[in-house]
């Protein structure tokens, strides 16, 4: 789209790095959201679909009208990682 890509080397390695966090997170559905370039590092954003009811490590109590897992603003999970060879992050829900 528009002449731009990412070249066949980091295409591919996006590729077998999506594949990756699709099997070792569980989710139904991932794709490729965009890069955002930034003035010190990239950073790679991917889009999931995952089952709602799964709480972190460490989380604390949600407000009353916090929207679940699955639904509404937190239909879709979101990671981020620096390059295609680091380990994706996972973004926190958001909260009202």
């Amino acid at each position: 789209w528009a002449g731009i890509n990412f070249g066949d080397k980091e295409y591919f390695l996006l590729q077998k790095s999506l594949a990756k966090l699709a099997q070792k997170s569980g989710a139904s559905k991932i794709r490729f959201w965009g890069k955002i370039k930034g003035t010190e590092k990239d950073y790679y954003i991917a889009e999931s679909v995952m089952e709602g009811g799964e709480e972190g490590e460490g989380e604390e109590e949600k407000p009353a009208d916090f929207e679940a897992r699955g639904t509404g603003i937190n239909q879709f999970v979101y990671w981020v990682s620096h390059d295609a060879l680091s380990d994706w992050k996972q973004l926190p829900d958001l909260l009202p």
